[in-house]
């Protein structure tokens, strides 16, 4: 063995982080050559190519095995658990890359490490947003201390790839996602860097616990927390909860968590069930000690995980079993009033008045203070829904069809037409805003159940819930969901009307339906009582006419159906 390792020794592995005495980042070349450096003189290592950039660069994955053996299938089904470490989805934030590419080193060529390959299998994506990678210069986080050159925020799209885990509109998501879905980590990491204010605390650690995620799961993480959080206090690494902050400049006002929705790489593996962790090291912070921050956390974290990992596999594998018909999803969750106890780390805050805001103007002394406060980080469900046997997806929503494939959910096509009374949903006070977010218009609404005859056309897709990403398809299809692709403005079209009646048409046909039915009038006399409603005949006409025969009985209603367990038999 000695005599293989010396030959590996003798080469320079240092990175180009090390050789500029810890102050620069390297380009995406270095990093993508430097993983292939360590494929070709390891064989515990191999690097695949997993996709293009928008840009045309490739997009790569190191994948790390003791056993040498790098099908997903086998990687996956082996009883290590399976580490996915994503790093630079905001290539500005980029110390994950720096450690990852270090410990790397240190599994597979040093030997320091050597205890951790022989626990986990690992895929490591040394920049995720490599186009914004990129896009490198030294003026791009005005709140950052270093690297002296780094990438930026948003794709070349000038998309935010971490908004876009569920509608998945970028071609590095696309890629991702099918990575993703090809190896089912077991456990996830997303090394970040976070704003905020000046405080002591190096590391930020978002793992969810809400109640989206199944109880042992999150009780798992939860215990996660505190286990590394003594180990990187210990190693010199003070740790916080990924956390926001009441008053910046009165931490005695409490603190506060969050619990992310699927458009986040966090709350997305949340909706499959996996544990993961949110590394944010803080942005003031000097860059040598984030990188060695992220470097010691994701060392605790994959100890902790092969410590744990019989059960940390079992829990996987029971979050794959799917749903039944009935049984509640959660789609958003909400902080419940309990406060515990929290002795905060912080600066002393000394704010100036500016000369040219006149503001005040944050700013904090390095002189440590200890303040007691509290944190809310216990949640509740907010948005809950009863899951159906399945749901029916027509044919020609074919975008929304290849999100789902994209997604790992599976389904089959109906062979033939179906005619049917089916439960959807009708959509009401439907508005969009002025400005797209993330490329999208969003639209408001409210939703109300129905029940009504439809046809199914042949090719449409039925998806039972009875699999694995079971919660996820629930998230994407549920239109009230806050992440579904309703939400998402994958289905705008169903809110635009496309028939029209002239007044002098429609002027008789109103008169009539109003003489011919008392309750429709009666409705009609009760919406003029609103003086903008009576002001307004075109609004008058339309109340009827969207009651009338001639009205589009498809506008404002969901195309997707929601199937019971015996409809689902029927099919």
């Amino acid at each position: 063995m000695l005599a293989f390792l010396l030959p590996m020794l003798a080469q320079d592995w240092s990175t180009h982080y090390e050789r500029s005495n810890f102050v620069e980042t390297g380009r995406y070349a270095e990093a993508v050559d430097y993983c292939r450096r360590l494929a070709r003189a390891s064989r515990n290592a191999r690097v695949v190519e997993y996709g293009r950039s928008p840009e045309g660069r490739p997009m790569i994955a190191l994948l790390m095995s003791s056993s040498g053996e790098f099908d997903a299938e086998r990687m996956r089904r082996s009883k290590k658990p399976l580490v996915f470490i994503e790093n630079g989805i905001h290539s500005g934030e980029i110390e994950g890359k720096d450690a990852s590419l270090i410990l790397a080193r240190d599994m597979l060529i040093t030997g320091k490490r050597s205890d951790l390959l022989r626990g986990v299998n690992v895929v490591m994506v040394p920049v995720f947003g490599l186009d914004a990678h990129e896009r490198f210069g030294p003026y791009h986080r005005i709140n950052q201390n270093g690297p002296r050159e780094m990438g930026w925020r948003a794709n070349a799209q000038n998309l935010n790839l971490n908004r876009d885990f569920i509608k998945a509109d970028a071609g590095e998501m696309r890629a991702q996602l099918s990575l993703i879905q090809r190896y089912r980590p077991d456990f996830f990491f997303d090394n970040h860097t976070t704003d905020g204010a000046d405080h002591q605390y190096t590391l930020m650690l978002g793992l969810p616990w809400g109640p989206g995620l199944p109880s042992a799961t999150a009780q798992w993480q939860r215990n996660l927390y505190e286990s590394v959080k003594r180990s990187c206090d210990a190693a010199g690494f003070l740790t916080a909860p990924y956390f926001g902050m009441v008053d910046r400049g009165d931490p005695s006002k409490g603190i506060t968590i969050d619990d992310f929705g699927p458009r986040f790489s966090n709350g997305y593996l949340s909706v499959l069930g996996r544990p993961s962790m949110l590394v944010e090291t803080h942005v003031l912070k000097p860059y040598r000690p984030r990188v060695e921050a992220t470097y010691e956390v994701m060392v605790q974290t994959i100890r902790r995980c092969i410590d744990q990992a019989t059960e940390l596999k079992a829990l996987n594998a029971a979050a794959d079993r799917g749903l039944t018909e009935g049984e509640q999803v959660v789609l958003s969750s909400r902080l419940t009033e309990q406060r515990d106890p929290i002795l905060f780390k912080a600066w002393e805050y000394t704010p100036y008045q500016s000369e040219v805001s006149g503001a005040m103007v944050a700013k904090w002394k390095h002189t440590p203070i200890d303040v007691p406060t509290w944190i809310r980080q216990t949640f509740a469900p907010n948005l809950t829904v009863k899951a159906p046997a399945a749901y029916v997806v027509p044919s020609p929503w074919a975008e929304v069809i290849d999100r789902l494939s994209l997604h790992g959910i599976r389904f089959r096509r109906l062979s033939r037409e179906v005619r049917g009374t089916f439960d959807s949903f009708a959509f009401s006070d439907v508005s969009f805003p002025r400005q797209s977010f993330e490329g999208r218009f969003q639209p408001s609404y409210k939703v109300a159940p129905i029940a009504e005859p439809r046809v199914l056309p042949a090719g449409s897709v039925v998806v039972p819930v009875d699999q694995p990403n079971a919660e996820l398809l629930v998230h994407l299809l549920e239109p009230e969901g806050p992440d579904s692709l309703v939400r998402w403005g994958f289905f705008n079209a169903i809110f635009e009307r496309k028939e029209y009646a002239e007044d002098y048409a429609l002027e008789p046909v109103a008169k009539e339906m109003l003489a011919r039915d008392p309750k429709l009038r009666a409705e009609f006399e009760e919406r003029l009582k609103d003086p903008t409603f009576a002001a307004s005949p075109a609004a008058r006409l339309s109340f009827l006419y969207d009651r009338s025969l001639w009205a589009d009985n498809r506008l404002n209603k969901y195309p997707v159906v929601r199937l019971t367990e015996q409809q689902l038999k029927s099919l």
